[in-house]
């Protein structure tokens, strides 16, 4: 057993360091291509079908998504799928039909970088970036925290190490690439990730169908051990219609208001990039999702008395498959934390830099100066972003649900800034403020939560922010013309012709 352990341990560690060092090399590269604030935040808005429907589903798919799910799914059975498989089919179709044709418009129209940009420009105050970044950095911290947490399990199973271990490593290399490369080394880097992590979800559900005998002897051994695993609402109730129907809308329509998503149509080439990149980052998370989700019902048949139920498939992996095959497939679920780390990480460098400090702090900041400023800012967000890690205050899945949700809020001030000409700056903000609130309060709040009754908190959060900025925008001065004229002229003209 020591000799398979230490093999195992070995091949890991040769496959990942060959692996990270690529990732390593991309990022050097790119660096040398990044000229720019735009080549460095949004790769200046030349991204093809391939490299734009590829990053858009490795950013969007994480270690949530490859430990945290299916080890929720474990405790859960059949009705646990509903956690996101619905919702990856329309994750990247809804906010594409939504904002992102108007958005690569605007954005090669008007130059914008970053979520804060638009958001700054729609509503004509510099106060929706200190709004937007104080957000960001109290949500996606612990949204990047949650990925690299999932590098310290896999190298547990693998080698024993402590799982720091593979915090600080993982850690490390991606403050490198995002520091050397910005958006170009994440984008760069998600294609081979994506790549990565669908060949995973493939090899994992194969490999799980061959330990648990085949799919009649798998749904046997659940009915026996118990029935619930293969009906709703699953083991101990946990998936009610209420949370069924919340989480199909959580992953597809409230992925508009994640800043790293949201930007990625402003890298985009033109129209029919995007909706070419739709139907390829579409078809590769609808199988990613449903294959490792389903490889973590079948886990259920064949592996008990686990430890941490987020090792899962690793333990799949390494049961299933020889040592350098397990070790090739694993990085495929780093890859899955990488390729989101990587892609929140250089947006919220972009909060910092850009949308506090170039804007609100030092308006006479030069771009020179925010480049130089963002390879800093990156480190010192990486370094936190460790440490999180480090001491692990959450599961996997409960921290990426609560950091999704809290920037989910920010979906009212991006569709009313857009659909509705009325809604002011006032209204934007008590909206984003009043959502955030809500999500907090029926988040901690028990009696609250309860009162849902299995629906989500971004719910009631939604609909008290639209009555928010419905009411606040009526009571307050509408826009100028001209940010009215730049937001929905060009829209206008375009169909008049």
């Amino acid at each position: 057993m020591q000799a398979a352990t230490r093999e195992s341990a070995m091949a890991f560690y040769i496959v990942l360091l060959i692996y990270l060092g690529i990732m390593a090399f991309i990022g050097w590269y790119a660096g040398r291509k990044t000229k720019n604030l735009g080549d460095f935040f949004v790769l200046s808005g030349k991204a093809g079908m391939v490299v734009s429907g590829i990053a858009y589903f490795s950013t969007q798919f994480s270690m949530g998504t490859f430990l945290g799910t299916p080890g929720t799914i474990y405790g859960v059975g059949y009705a646990g799928m509903a956690i996101s498989v619905p919702g990856a089919v329309f994750c990247m179709i809804l906010p594409a039909v939504l904002v992102g044709r108007k958005l690569i418009t605007l954005g090669h129209t008007h130059g914008f970088l970053t979520m804060a940009d638009y958001l700054t420009d729609r509503y004509h105050t510099k106060a929706m970036s200190g709004v937007l970044g104080v957000m960001m950095l109290f949500f996606l911290v612990p949204m990047m925290g949650a990925q690299i947490i999932g590098a310290g399990v896999i190298v547990n199973v693998f080698t024993g190490l402590p799982n720091w271990v593979g915090v600080v490593g993982m850690g490390a290399i991606v403050v490198i690439y995002c520091m050397s490369g910005g958006m170009q080394g994440a984008m760069m880097t998600d294609v081979i990730q994506g790549s990565l992590m669908i060949g995973t979800a493939v090899i994992t559900f194969i490999v799980s169908i061959v330990m648990g005998g085949g799919f009649e002897n798998i749904n046997s051994t659940l009915q026996s051990m118990n029935e619930a695993y293969l009906s709703f609402p699953g083991a101990n109730g946990y998936m009610p219609w209420g949370f069924y129907v919340s989480n199909i809308l959580l992953w597809s329509f409230f992925t508009i208001g994640q800043p790293h998503l949201f930007t990625k149509f402003f890298a985009m080439k033109d129209h029919k990039t995007m909706f070419k990149a739709i139907f390829l980052g579409t078809a590769g998370m609808f199988v990613s999702a449903t294959l490792i989700e389903w490889a973590g019902v079948n886990g259920i048949s064949f592996v008990q008395n686990i430890e941490n139920p987020d090792q899962i498939v690793p333990m799949i992996l390494q049961q299933g498959l020889n040592p350098f095959l397990a070790a090739i497939f694993i990085s495929g679920i780093v890859a899955a934390g990488m390729s989101t780390i990587d892609g929140i990480l250089v947006t919220t460098t972009g909060a910092v830099t850009r949308d506090i400090y170039q804007k609100i702090i030092n308006k006479k900041a030069t771009d020179e100066t925010v480049m130089k400023m963002s390879k800093v800012v990156t480190v010192i967000i990486g370094v936190i972003v460790i440490l999180f890690g480090v001491f692990q205050p959450g599961s996997i899945f409960e921290i990426n649900l609560f950091a999704f949700s809290g920037m989910a809020v920010f979906v009212v001030p991006i569709l009313f800034g857009m659909y509705w000409k009325r809604a002011t700056a006032a209204g934007a903000i008590a909206s984003a403020l009043v959502g955030v609130a809500t999500v907090l309060a029926f988040t901690w709040v028990p009696a609250l939560s309860g009162a849902l009754h299995g629906f989500h908190a971004l719910f009631p959060a939604t609909t008290l922010g639209s009555l928010t900025m419905l009411i606040v925008s009526s009571l307050t001065q509408a826009p100028p013309q001209e940010t009215i004229e730049r937001h929905f002229g060009i829209f206008e003209k375009s169909k008049a012709e």
